[in-house]
């Protein structure tokens, strides 16, 4: 494993034991530096993983600081332990169906530029798909991208598998995700295209994945009708990182 997932993995247990108080500031890069016998650009690296998992904030000036839920999180974040889309997790004799709902190029905002470790001016895809399991609605995806990492995507791109796209055609090595699944309200959204009841919840995954290099390459947040979800699909890793 790479020096500042490390520093990021250890800085998660000591959150997680206490040893870092909620709320309260965390030693300094140059601290953790000497500790971790190691650059501040690492520490720095480590820092914007744990950011991202939204375990950590900082405030300009002052310091890092400990988020007050970040024990939640890191108790209720988890890794899937291969990246694989749901074209490649189905099974051959189901029938599976991709419809586009909306496919804009925009710039992000402020969550997805702290999900995604981006500027406000870098563009971004933002795709929304209906995926439908054996002529049934499944999920309703979100997806946002920087359009500098995942160039070249298309409706023709969407209508297949667009993870196929980014690791075949583009050679992306998919790195590590983090994941935070809850059962949330239906939205009007999730009402016209899953066809939920106004009493009948979703479950809501929401997902930042990164390249082999730590970079974040997907923000997504996709919602399912609970009687469609298969668990079987799905193989959990407790780890976060």
């Amino acid at each position: 494993m790479v020096k500042y997932k490390e520093v990021a993995n250890e800085i998660r247990k000591r959150i997680k034991n206490g040893s870092y108080p909620l709320e309260e500031r965390m030693p300094d890069q140059t601290s953790l530096a000497k500790e971790f016998h190691t650059s501040r650009v690492t520490i720095k690296k480590a820092l914007d993983l744990l950011t991202v998992a939204g375990l950590v904030y900082t405030i300009q000036g002052s310091g890092t600081y400990i988020k007050q839920n970040a024990l939640q999180l890191a108790e209720s974040s988890i890794r899937i332990g291969q990246n694989v889309g749901l074209t490649a997790q189905v099974d051959e004799s189901m029938n599976l169906e991709n419809k586009t709902i909306k496919f804009d190029v925009r710039f992000p905002t402020e969550e997805e530029c702290e999900q995604l470790l981006l500027k406000k001016e870098d563009p971004v895809y933002e795709i929304e798909r209906l995926r439908i399991l054996n002529k049934q609605p499944y999920s309703l995806e979100h997806s946002i991208l920087p359009l500098s990492l995942v160039p070249g995507v298309t409706n023709d791109v969407l209508q297949k598998s667009m993870y196929d796209y980014i690791r075949n055609e583009l050679g992306i090595v998919f790195g590590e995700n983090r994941q935070t699944i809850r059962a949330a309200q239906p939205d009007e959204l999730d009402k016209e295209f899953l066809q939920c009841e106004d009493d009948e919840p979703v479950l809501e995954v929401t997902k930042v994945m990164f390249t082999s290099s730590g970079t974040p390459l997907e923000f997504s947040k996709v919602r399912h009708r609970f009687d469609m979800v298969e668990m079987s699909f799905v193989n959990l890793n407790t780890e976060i990182y």
